[in-house]
């Protein structure tokens, strides 16, 4: 059977546990469990220790980090699962079937939400159920890093992510290589997670995020030309909620800030 190691970035996020505790319950056991850090400014290898998970530093953004913990992994396999998701029981038997069966190179799964507290947080919500009703079944280059699986090789061969976009874009890009490169992605409908927003509670952390992503895929778009391949016609579903205009403002000026800022 192939070795499957699951990476976990982190970064001052003490929902961690909740992310660790999911993986103790899972119906395959994984070769390791690696908490690649960012720099918490928290002792987080006491919770590390408690649950068997490999730590090391590495200190960074998202994009750095991933992208030096992915050098020293030696398994054949990367799942990655980020500390805002709590991972369902098959969640690793499912997402790394395609991969071990020989099917796919690469695999990811969508999330789930409990009742949100805040309307910041249930517009994320909407936003994420679009991408994976709509987007990702349509198109796997809109596949988020956050609940995928990927031969490591694929890393190796296209250099990891691209250290010039972060925010949310890095994925999309990779993706996009991937898929030129001939590789191939699948959507798994069973290897789910429940993805925590609760973090953006106000419209000030919501308009922050959204425009550091929006900046990010204008990033994306402007390198590759493309956000997606071999999408077909789909039917967008306009989320209904008051955002969803301001971020329509915000795409824009998100385009002109990639085109100038390097």
């Amino acid at each position: 059977m192939s070795s499957i190691t699951v990476l976990i970035t982190s970064y001052n996020d003490k929902r961690i546990v909740s992310t660790l505790d999911s993986l103790m319950k899972q119906t395959i056991k994984p070769r390791e469990i690696l908490v690649a850090d960012g720099g918490t400014k928290w002792d987080i290898r006491e919770i590390c220790n408690k649950y068997g998970a490999i730590y090391r530093l590495f200190p960074g953004n998202v994009v750095q980090t991933r992208n030096e913990a992915i050098k020293i992994i030696e398994s054949e396999i990367i799942a990655f699962i980020d500390t805002d998701e709590v991972a369902t029981p098959a969640w690793l038997e499912n997402l790394t079937k395609p991969i071990i069966d020989g099917f796919a190179d690469f695999s990811g799964g969508p999330t789930k939400h409990h009742e949100p507290q805040s309307e910041p947080e249930r517009y994320l919500n909407l936003l994420e159920d679009d991408l994976y009703n709509n987007l990702v079944r349509e198109s796997i280059t809109y596949l988020p890093m956050g609940n995928s699986a990927w031969k490591k090789e694929v890393f190796e061969k296209l250099g990891g992510f691209d250290l010039s976009i972060s925010g949310g874009g890095e994925d999309y890009d990779l993706n996009l290589r991937a898929i030129k490169s001939g590789y191939k992605g699948v959507f798994v409908e069973g290897a789910s997670v429940f993805h925590d927003h609760s973090e953006v509670s106000s419209y000030r952390k919501l308009a922050m995020k959204r425009y550091s992503y929006l900046r990010a895929t204008a990033k994306t778009y402007l390198k590759n030309g493309v956000l997606s391949i071999g999408m077909k016609g789909v039917s967008r579903v306009r989320v209904k909620h008051p955002f969803y205009l301001v971020e329509t403002i915000m795409k824009p000026i998100a385009l002109i800030d990639a085109m100038t800022r390097k």
